[in-house]
């Protein structure tokens, strides 16, 4: 299966996703690692709320949730809304059968603090505008951190297996699907491509409408104790591959000068784990890594030229194997950050671009 990872650096501001309330303090998302650190984050949930509205501004139309039962849902039908096609859905519709489900073709896990974060308090009071009653005071818990935000998009955008949708909802459909057998599987394909009128039920149209607001244009949160709020990108590192790779456990951050740097070691011992036709590309939004791969690649092409000196009048075997070893090691790092693609944030169309054709097709 095709997909694509996007691992986001992000910084956040304020109590974007609160937790809940604990009498007057309302606190924010946290947990606590096995080394005592506190990690901030935003809920996936949250995230995923925050694009859904973006794409509904944008003229797709959201799947309304109802309550039948216990349990909030939404329509279930992902030829109509765009939601239910993204982020996938579950219809316990009858009691005492299997329900009817879509498993996400785009999934996140919202955005986790890299690093250990202290976490302040934000005072304030709400007072009587009758001046009768005394000031109800109020604590907000606020943070400010990088956060990782990961995200998997599969090419099942617009792609639905028959137990997916309904007969109604097939034939109910403003545009006609193609019917495929795949693998002993009936499948129904909304169009690649649509005009205008149709935008909403296109495949490419609605994956290009995500990325845009992910990657280009953002979205706001729903909250915030510091105002209005969007989250700050540093840089995107993006990888199209047909297996699943580990990424996002390569991708961390340090602070140089005062700017926010992608700790390139990480991505190249990624790099020894990728086949032929893949590549890594990252948005560089800090517009710092192209010179700081300049400055890695000479810095091991000098390592290199001293282990090819000392290979020359090295003695012992297993000296020689070692000065080798770690010689080759270094064209691999050399050849790792030779192939990445550092994009600046104003050419962020053509990466949009060459997602949407890698996972739906040119």
């Amino acid at each position: 299966m095709k997909r694509v990872l996007i691992s986001i650096l992000a910084r956040i501001k304020g109590n974007v996703n609160a937790n809940g309330t604990v009498a007057a303090l309302t606190e924010i998302k946290k947990f606590f690692t096995t080394d005592g650190e506190t990690r901030v984050y935003v809920s996936g949930r949250c995230v995923k709320y925050c694009i859904k509205q973006r794409l509904s501004e944008k003229g797709f139309e959201l799947s309304p949730l109802e309550r039948p039962r216990r349990v909030v849902i939404s329509k279930g039908n992902p030829v109509l809304y765009i939601d239910d096609d993204l982020f996938g859905f579950m219809m316990a519709e009858v009691p005492g059968e299997a329900a009817r489900r879509r498993f996400a073709p785009i999934k996140t896990d919202g955005i986790v603090a890299l690093k250990h974060c202290e976490i302040t308090r934000d005072f304030g009071g709400r007072f009587d505008p009758a001046e009768k009653e005394m000031p109800s005071p109020f604590e907000v818990e606020v943070a400010d951190f990088i956060g990782q935000n990961n995200w998997i998009i599969t090419e099942n955008i617009g792609r639905f297996e028959d137990k997916e949708i309904t007969e109604d909802i097939i034939r109910d459909s403003s545009v006609k699907l193609e019917e495929r057998d795949e693998n002993g599987k009936k499948f129904y394909y909304l169009p690649t491509e649509v005009d205008d009128a149709d935008r909403k039920y296109g495949r490419k149209d609605r994956l290009r409408a995500f990325l845009e607001v992910l990657l280009k244009e953002r979205y706001t949160f729903p909250r915030s104790a510091t105002g209005l709020h969007q989250p700050q990108y540093y840089y995107a590192v993006i990888l199209p591959t047909e297996r699943l790779l580990p990424l996002f456990a390569h991708i961390d951050y340090e602070v140089k000068n005062g700017k926010v740097i992608l700790n390139l070691d990480k991505i190249e011992d990624l790099g020894s784990l990728l086949m032929d036709g893949e590549k890594i590309t990252i948005v560089d939004f800090e517009d710092v890594l192209d010179e700081e791969i300049k400055l890695r690649i000479e810095d091991y092409r000098k390592r290199i030229e001293e282990l090819e000196n000392k290979l020359k009048s090295a003695n012992s075997e297993e000296l020689k194997k070692k000065l080798e070893e770690e010689k080759q090691e270094l064209k691999i790092r050399i050849k790792t950050l030779e192939t990445i693609e550092i994009v600046n944030p104003y050419k962020i169309d053509n990466v949009i671009d060459e997602i949407t054709d890698y996972l739906i097709g040119a």
